[in-house]
């Protein structure tokens, strides 16, 4: 497979240059459509509706097999996994670089380098494959959604340390008379390896580690694809990796060309105010990453598919458009709910419904399939903010003996859309009505 030599490129972009993009397609869908509640009750347009809305690479509504909302909190057994598995890639990378300055001679320490970089480039395989087997184990029903997060955890934590490993190799190389190191090759395993490590797994490390206070997480997943959200502060964190659009076998392209594919599957964020523009080239993996107005985007390009595979975004809560789909007054409570799409942050105000005065009230969230959880009460303001399950839920609100609920409709997100034809088949795949998490 030829590869590339690892580029960066920087593109410094202003909102006066914006208008030189126009040749790519602009997404003339403003909002998520409202829809009327099921409650019957009334709807309105928040005030940030004339933004529109940024896709998101998420799993077809046909494929997804298992979802959940759920708190997580840290425990000893998976922490002190955590740290052993850690330990155990540390001394990996160690032995590595103490066998290869062990060798006697420069032709040796040269063949055990390429030995190095081949045995490298088959532990990625292995970890792509270990997050595969961990999805279709959780979409069976075989483990549970905090198993699926600590695993994934677990991979990222290895990815990193593959990582280290890649750069020790690097500088042994580079230490290592006559001997160049195939740079193109090399930069192929560190853009695969920074698919599998992102935002929310890095929470959910802390989280897990007991560095962080217990969170909530959002999870689905389908064939070979898995989707995690989470809230921290006043930002919303989303990765998503949809290994049945990756083809992994193809030979490499030109930069350009997978800014084009970013452009077309991010067309607002392309068209907006960019403050920064990298991509890094090399292999078959190509991250693209966008510093933008509205937060950040790392979309990761499969050079074979030619289509966007995995994405890491970070978005303020103040900049998502929120489609009202709630706004109702009983008992002398007013409740009003602005929702984005499934995983989605989900905002939830109460006030009284004579003063309009701020209101300390308990919410609750309920699925249609009956689980209820507490999102604990409002803050000063009289919101709080949750994830959004991926069906049907009924907000309530309750203060001083009165209360008011509110049927929403998830609805769904702004979907990235793959190429049609041969590369984008899969993104339609069949399969059983989603479970909920027990």
């Amino acid at each position: 497979m030829r590869a590339l030599p690892v580029l960066a490129v920087a593109l410094l972009v202003c909102s006066a240059v914006v208008g030189a993009t126009s040749g790519f397609a602009v997404d003339d869908q403003s909002t998520l459509g409202a829809t009327e509640p099921a409650d019957g009750s009334s709807v309105a347009q928040t005030d940030n509706a004339s933004l529109q809305q940024i896709t998101v690479l998420d799993i077809p509504p046909r494929s997804i097999e298992r979802w959940g909302v759920d708190r997580q909190y840290v425990d000893l057994g998976p922490a002190v996994t955590l740290s052993t598995n850690e330990t155990t890639d540390r001394l990996q990378t160690l032995a590595m670089a103490e066998r290869i300055e062990a060798a006697n001679t420069t032709e040796e320490r040269q063949a055990r380098i390429r030995a190095a970089v081949r045995e490298l480039e088959t532990d990625v395989d292995e970890l792509d494959e270990r997050q595969t087997e961990t999805v279709a184990a959780y979409g069976r029903g075989d483990i549970t959604s905090r198993d699926l997060l600590v695993n994934l955890v677990r991979i990222s934590i290895a990815a990193e340390e593959l990582g280290e490993r890649r750069s020790r190799l690097e500088e042994l190389a580079a230490e290592t008379p006559g001997y160049d190191i195939n740079r193109g090759r090399v930069a192929a395993v560190g853009n695969r390896l920074s698919a599998f490590t992102g935002p929310v797994r890095a929470h959910a490390e802390m989280v897990l580690r007991g560095d962080a206070a217990p969170h909530r997480f959002y999870i689905a997943t389908g064939p070979e694809s898995v989707t995690v959200t989470t809230i921290v502060d006043d930002t919303y964190y989303r990765e998503a990796y949809r290994g049945d659009l990756r083809n992994g076998a193809g030979d490499a392209i030109e930069l350009e060309v997978a800014l084009d594919i970013v452009s077309a599957s991010y067309p607002v964020i392309w068209n907006t105010t960019r403050e920064q523009t990298q991509v890094f080239g090399g292999g078959e993996t190509y991250p693209v990453s966008i510093a933008h107005s509205r937060g950040d985007l790392t979309a990761f390009v499969d050079s074979n598919a030619r289509v966007v595979y995995a994405e890491h975004q970070r978005r303020p809560l103040d900049s998502l458009v929120y489609d009202r789909r709630a706004d109702r007054t009983s008992d002398g409570l007013r409740l009003r709910v602005n929702h984005t799409y499934p995983g989605g942050p989900v905002e939830v105000n109460v006030v009284d419904a004579q003063t309009g005065d701020v209101v300390d009230a308990n919410v609750t969230m309920r699925t249609e399939t009956g689980t209820m959880r507490s999102l604990e009460r409002t803050s000063e303001d009289g919101t709080r903010w949750a994830l959004s399950p991926y069906r049907r839920y009924t907000i309530t609100a309750q203060y001083l003996g009165d209360s008011v609920e509110a049927v929403i409709d998830p609805g769904a997100p702004p979907r990235v859309q793959p190429a049609t034809g041969n590369e984008g088949e899969n993104n339609e795949t069949a399969t059983p009505t989603p479970t909920p998490t027990a």
